[in-house]
């Protein structure tokens, strides 16, 4: 079964590549990066997270002590939260959304979700009342963009008339670990359904998670 995430997928890449030159040259860099650090939960990777996060559209979260380690700082923030979770993925850091056995690794993939968003003393939100969903999707990305998929706005919007997921038409959709699972797992579908070498050919050297979120990006923008 197509989904319309597949519809028109080499014009969908094309057209994200033309309009989206600034979120292709930081995500390049910080692929680089984490193939050269070897080691996604240091400190000097910790900036480029940063520095992620804030092309990618959530900068006005994160508080003006963006990179900062005194003072309650995003960068203090963050590194807490990589302490936590580095058990946790660690042993997920070399696989691939196409091989990974998904219901083997559910509860350490909502785990890390869950404490990357959570709300309260110490979240990432620069307002500790709210919740950081879309942010540890893109954490989670960037740790291993092999493997994590990004979930914001317009994939929620791409996954909802594609695969009928429940999610709602706001600008807060209804995020959860659970719901980030059954992203992960179509979207694990919809790469199978394509082929994977065909779905890589779309856009050589690029991450396979990478590839599928220009897809959700475009499809979701569109509707």
């Amino acid at each position: 079964m197509s989904t319309l995430i597949l519809e028109n997928a080499g014009a969908k890449i094309a057209r994200f590549n033309d309009e989206g030159l600034h979120y292709n040259l930081v995500a390049n860099e910080i692929y680089k990066k984490r193939n050269d650090e070897g080691d996604p939960f240091s400190e000097s990777f910790l900036q480029y997270l940063i520095a992620g996060l804030i092309v990618f559209d959530l900068g006005r979260w994160m508080g003006s002590k963006r990179y900062a380690f005194e003072g309650g700082g995003f960068a203090l923030r963050l590194n807490s939260k990589l302490h936590e979770i580095r058990q946790l993925l660690e042993p997920l850091m070399k696989l691939s959304l196409a091989q990974i056995d998904l219901q083997e690794h559910r509860d350490a993939i909502m785990r890390a979700y869950e404490t990357l968003s959570a709300k309260g003393s110490g979240a990432l939100h620069e307002d500790q009342t709210k919740s950081f969903h879309v942010g540890a999707t893109k954490i989670l990305h960037f740790l291993n963009p092999e493997l994590f998929i990004i979930v914001d706005s317009n994939a929620a919007r791409a996954f909802k008339i594609s695969w009928d997921l429940p999610f709602r038409n706001t600008t807060q959709p209804g995020y959860s670990a659970d719901r980030y699972l059954e992203c992960m797992k179509r979207a694990r579908i919809d790469i199978s359904t394509y082929g994977l070498e065909q779905f890589r050919a779309l856009e050589p050297n690029v991450p396979l998670t990478r590839i599928y979120d220009k897809l959700t990006f475009v499809t979701g923008s569109m509707y």
